[in-house]
């Protein structure tokens, strides 16, 4: 978790922070979409950063013939990131909203994502199951606790226009608003009221 320091970056002398996007390189400068000219003596150009599209360039294919991305319709979602309705026994690591925006670590989060899709297994094995996969009502509850706390956070503030995070309706799919400690006590015990077993 960031203790300021990037912030204070933003106010020293010889930092500018610009708002506006790219518009094109010359030899000596990037040019903005305002069209100012930023000399610079080095660029990198990090292209293809997706963080909305996950499993990209993976299709993944549900029940009856769901492409998963189509389900989605630009809005990436899953049970504690790890698991969709219409995609029985599909699980997923570093899926929608598991990026943890109050700091901690990707590892221990997959590991605790590991720990609720182990439970998943278990419900699924030892109950003689062929399938299992959360229930619509888990699905948007979880969506909808989350996307309500990140309302109150920066990242969905409106008045950060240039971002990466949110999508084209301002949604930030990317991130838990959760403490970490949080997330890992909803990961340790699966509710089999939150899934379908067929």
């Amino acid at each position: 978790q960031d203790n300021g320091s990037w912030l204070r970056t933003l106010t020293r002398d010889h930092v500018e922070l610009v708002r506006a996007g790219v518009d094109h390189l010359e030899a000596d400068a990037v040019v903005d979409t305002d069209g100012v000219r930023h000399r610079a003596d080095v660029v990198v150009w990090a292209t293809g950063f997706r963080p909305n599209d996950y499993l990209v360039p993976m299709r993944v294919v549900g029940r009856d013939g769901v492409d998963l991305h189509e389900a989605w319709d630009g809005r990436p979602r899953a049970l504690y990131g790890i698991a969709v309705p219409g995609f029985p026994n599909f699980f997923m690591l570093y899926g929608p909203g598991t990026n943890l925006a109050s700091g901690g670590s990707i590892i221990a989060a997959s590991e605790a994502e590991m720990t609720a899709i182990d439970g998943c297994l278990r419900l699924l094995v030892e109950g003689g199951h062929r399938t299992i996969e959360p229930t619509e009502a888990a699905y948007d509850a979880w969506f909808e606790r989350n996307q309500a706390e990140l309302r109150t956070m920066v990242w969905a503030s409106p008045h950060i226009e240039h971002n990466y995070y949110r999508n084209a309706n301002g949604e930030v799919h990317t991130l838990n608003p959760l403490r970490f400690v949080d997330y890992w006590a909803w990961t340790r015990t699966v509710d089999p009221d939150d899934y379908v077993l067929g």
